[in-house]
């Protein structure tokens, strides 16, 4: 199977064609207010915006969704970011993880919405069969350095690391947000092997994880050394892709190894 690398703003189930026409047009009707609705048995199902301020959030009245959770065909959620972003927020990510069921959002413009992104299903592969590796697109918390990481040693290691509810721009507030990275892979298992660029190369094994600090007090970007001189990168703006190490030996901040 060949993969978009825009697999993730590409229709796909639960949110086919027709369910994105329906609530491309209730988005657009919405706007400037969040959007919001179920995809209930292959249908769009439009819900009354609840928030205390539907400018800048959505909440989904608590009988709509129990009569969907109730009659068992609960499928997805969308909602809409009038003016973006074109990602989820953090609270996004946490709605998702405790529904438990693929969300999607809209950007409404003149007369028609376009799908931002969708997340919480499936996931293309990193690597194909053959050993080569799957290009994608950047999109935070979507499909960005920590989700390739996360499915990179899923895929290679049975290692399932935890999804992390992150805003964009969170290391620009370390003392509210911590040291996501360093904190988050410590506790997956993760120890530091090494924090001088000078040794990383020396001790470098197929497998490891290292971190940088890209205009950042803290470590805010993450990738896996594959072996061979290459590093698996994803970094903002760019498709994921192979990389000589040479070339990212000065930025890296921590050289890591799984412990478990």
């Amino acid at each position: 199977m060949v993969y978009h690398p825009d697999f993730f703003r590409r229709p796909a189930k639960p949110f086919s064609r027709r369910v994105l026409r329906q609530a491309a047009k209730h988005a657009c009707a919405e706007a400037p207010n969040e959007a919001c609705g179920l995809v209930c048995d292959g249908r769009y199902v439009p819900c009354t915006n609840a928030a205390e301020d539907p400018l800048q959030e959505f909440v989904i009245a608590p009988d709509e969704l129990a009569v969907a959770y109730a009659s068992g065909t609960l499928e997805g959620i969308i909602h809409s970011h009038p003016g973006g972003p074109w990602w989820p927020s953090r609270a996004d990510m946490v709605g998702q993880l405790e529904t438990g069921v693929p969300w999607a959002i809209l950007v409404p413009g003149e007369g028609d919405a376009q799908l931002a992104c969708w997340w919480g299903a499936v996931r293309p592969p990193v690597m194909t069969k053959q050993g080569l590796h799957v290009p994608r697109a950047f999109l935070h918390g979507v499909s960005d350095c920590y989700s390739l990481c996360q499915d990179f040693y899923r895929e290679t290691a049975s290692l399932e690391l935890p999804d992390i509810p992150r805003d964009w721009e969170w290391w620009l507030d370390p003392e509210r947000h911590g040291n996501l990275y360093v904190d988050n892979l410590s506790a997956q298992g993760f120890e530091v092997v090494a924090t001088d660029p000078q040794a990383y190369a020396a001790i470098a094994e197929p497998g490891d994880a290292y971190l940088m600090a890209i205009r950042s007090k803290v470590p805010n970007h993450a990738g896996v050394y594959l072996g061979d001189g290459l590093l698996l990168e994803h970094m903002h703006g760019n498709l994921s892709h192979r990389e000589p190490i040479a070339r990212k030996l000065k930025h890296i901040t921590h050289w890591l190894r799984h412990k478990g």
